[in-house]
């Protein structure tokens, strides 16, 4: 029967922003890029429990889902420069994927879930992601 069948189950989850940024002594004489603008993505990929619960549920994604929409509404509309938790940060794509798993790890861990890779889109032809080592 294929509910005896064992693995791993992984959850998508994703947010969509649009902001601006600029990259901090970007080109090699040490000026800034200039300001652009993206349409950018955010998924976030999830691993459940081993085995599921007996609902058929690896990982009740709502309050992980509520916490990323958070973040995707301070982040949005704005120039991430200025968001105050990237004062001095290059706010890369690298970055930006760092940002959300450090706003997302806690939510996530106390509700028996675990980040597996947050990938941030630039646009739809480049992306960056990040996997947390733990």
């Amino acid at each position: 029967m294929f509910l005896e069948e064992k693995g791993k189950f992984f959850i998508r989850i994703e947010g969509r922003f649009e902001s601006a940024h600029f990259l901090y002594n970007y080109f090699p004489d040490g000026s800034d890029e200039p300001i652009h603008g993206h349409s950018w993505k955010v998924e976030v990929f999830l691993e459940g429990i081993e085995n599921i619960r007996p609902d058929g549920i690896s990982y009740d994604f709502l309050s992980a889902r509520t916490k990323l929409l958070e973040l995707v509404h301070s982040i949005d509309h704005i120039l991430i420069n200025d968001h105050p938790d990237f004062k001095g940060i290059n706010p890369t794509s690298e970055n930006v994927a760092r940002w959300f798993y450090s706003g997302l790890k806690e939510t996530i861990h106390n509700s028996s879930g675990k980040v597996r890779r947050i990938v941030i889109h630039e646009g739809p032809e480049n992306y960056a992601f990040f996997e947390p080592l733990n």
